[in-house]
């Protein structure tokens, strides 16, 4: 199968995933807020978002596991490969028993955290984090044997297990939730379904892959477990660099403006959204690489980088111009009208920074999977000084609007730097001409955001239903014309009409 196909294959099964998620995400938030006091959301947003600290101490290995499958397997080496994912299980419970610590010191600490939260919350709070935060413990090492499917570029059961987890255990919480249970029965819940798509990781991989990729305790090797170690000690540095980016903001607010915290929970979640969206779509981009990489040069590579890149572009403005413009709208019609007016500003400063962060999240995964990613910590790290210090100065002079705000220098920062140093540093391998990265990576594919900025007058009106539908037609219609004719190629038009042409003919070869 053609590296394109399997990208191709990868960015799909993703999307399916993505799409039933959403459908997810649009329920759940909403059934939350409205069957929720605000005190108890925003105790729900900081449970959840101090158990997804422990998902950062994978530290990279997960990433680490599916480059050098990727390449193993390209080899047909899967004595390597069992190196790999055996070394790799080792390291993540070392990085599993220092997550359990944490989760203690944090349920300890919560009072000294969050003084400003109601302490008849306190309690339930710190239960709810032991049970959600020890599962996700539990879920860690177990994660490498996902990571071996990235990297043979087989998607289809990690989709399967993902949606499936989420779907049920979202109805499960929305039956609570009708019931009228609190949060630590709500915790206990996703304490559960954490365990059990522990499980299934690991019989996942026993029954797809393990003939490919082997795992036991023999295979643990000290060489194999140091290389992954060098190899991931970068990335853990851009994985901490994640953590004052977007990990902590959140948590800030809960510190410093405790009742916004809700709130700004809402405009995160969609934030969120997007970023896994993109993510979804471009993650297949970094094995491809890492199996590419012997048999193609850096102008080669360089090229492909600029491609990725302006498809992202297209994304960003489908996805997230149109949350920017109509975010009140948007809002109002999915949560009501008294989350709406408060998280509006949170999320079109948030959905500003993200955008132009995810500009170079294309030239990060082929920087990751080329192994170079130590020549580009730098922007990583000033991103996460800018982020976290002006957050906490600004956050105090203006509320948690000061924390969005520290978001968006961040990103200025991260991508400036990116194009200036990083690009330069990295050219021995990814040979990147920077005016065409900023004209035909970016600067093109913005005029995609053209129908959603025509619609800032009128979005900024109460707008009803009907009236959102019917303006919605018409920015989907000239957002797909513009993309069409701008955004992608000549070539790139050819080929998608002749996929299109092959499509059609299979499932109606009599026309």
């Amino acid at each position: 199968m053609s590296q394109k196909r399997k990208i191709a294959q990868g960015a799909a099964s993703n999307v399916i995933r993505i799409v039933l998620s959403t459908l997810i995400a649009l329920v759940l938030p909403s059934m939350l807020v409205h069957r929720m006091s605000p005190s108890e959301y925003s105790a729900w947003v900081l449970i959840m978002q101090c158990s997804g600290y422990v998902a950062l101490l994978d530290l990279g290995l997960q990433t680490a596991i599916g480059k050098f499958v990727a390449e193993y397997d390209a080899r047909d080496d899967q004595t390597a490969s069992g190196r790999v994912l055996s070394s790799a299980f080792s390291l993540l419970c070392v990085s599993a028993i220092i997550g359990a610590i944490a989760i203690g010191v944090l349920c300890w600490q919560v009072p000294q955290l969050f003084h400003q939260m109601p302490n008849s919350l306190i309690g339930s709070v710190r239960i709810s984090i032991l049970a959600v935060g020890l599962s996700t413990v539990i879920m860690l090492p177990f994660g490498a044997f996902l990571a071996a499917f990235t990297g043979l570029q087989s998607y289809g059961f990690p989709t399967a297990l993902t949606v499936g987890a989420k779907v049920l255990s979202s109805a499960v919480l929305i039956v609570l939730l009708f019931m009228h249970k609190g949060l630590v029965s709500l915790a206990c819940v996703l304490c559960l379904f954490n365990l059990g798509t522990a499980l299934g990781q690991f019989l996942g991989w026993k029954h797809y892959i393990s003939k490919k990729v082997h795992f036991a305790l023999e295979f643990i090797d000290r060489e194999m477990a140091l290389r992954l170690a060098k190899y991931s000690s970068v990335i853990s540095l851009w994985t901490v660099g994640t953590l004052f980016v977007s990990g902590l903001d959140t948590v800030i607010v809960g510190h410093y403006d405790f009742m916004n915290t809700g709130y700004y929970g809402i405009a995160t979640s969609v934030v969120n959204f997007m970023l896994v969206v993109i993510g979804a779509i471009f993650s297949p981009l970094m094995p491809a690489v890492s199996s590419l990489q012997s048999t193609r040069t850096p102008e080669q590579i360089g090229d492909l980088t600029i491609r990725a890149t302006r498809y992202c572009t297209i994304l960003l403005c489908v996805f997230g111009m149109p949350f920017f413009v109509g975010a009140y709208p948007v809002l109002r019609l999915w949560i009501g009208n008294e989350y709406a007016l408060k998280s509006t500003l949170f999320l079109q400063v948030l959905i500003v920074g993200n955008l132009l962060r995810q500009l170079a999240y294309p030239y990060s995964l082929v920087v990751i999977a080329t192994g170079m990613q130590h020549l580009a910590t730098m922007a990583s790290i000033a991103e996460a000084i800018v982020n976290f210090s002006l957050s906490i100065y600004l956050v105090q002079k203006m509320g948690a609007i000061g924390v969005a705000i520290g978001t968006f220098a961040g990103a200025f920062i991260s991508v400036g730097l990116h194009l200036l140093v990083s690009m330069r540093l990295t050219r021995t391998t990814i040979s990147i001409h920077r005016w065409r990265f900023v004209s035909q990576g970016v600067l093109y594919p913005l005029l995609c955001a053209t129908p959603s900025l025509l619609l800032l007058p009128i979005w900024k009106k109460p707008v009803t239903v009907t009236a959102l539908s019917f303006w919605g037609v018409i920015w989907a219609a000239a957002s797909i014309f513009i993309i069409w004719f701008v955004g992608v190629t000549a070539s790139e038009r050819q080929t998608a009409r002749a996929a299109l042409s092959r499509l059609s003919y299979r499932f109606f070869p009599q026309i």
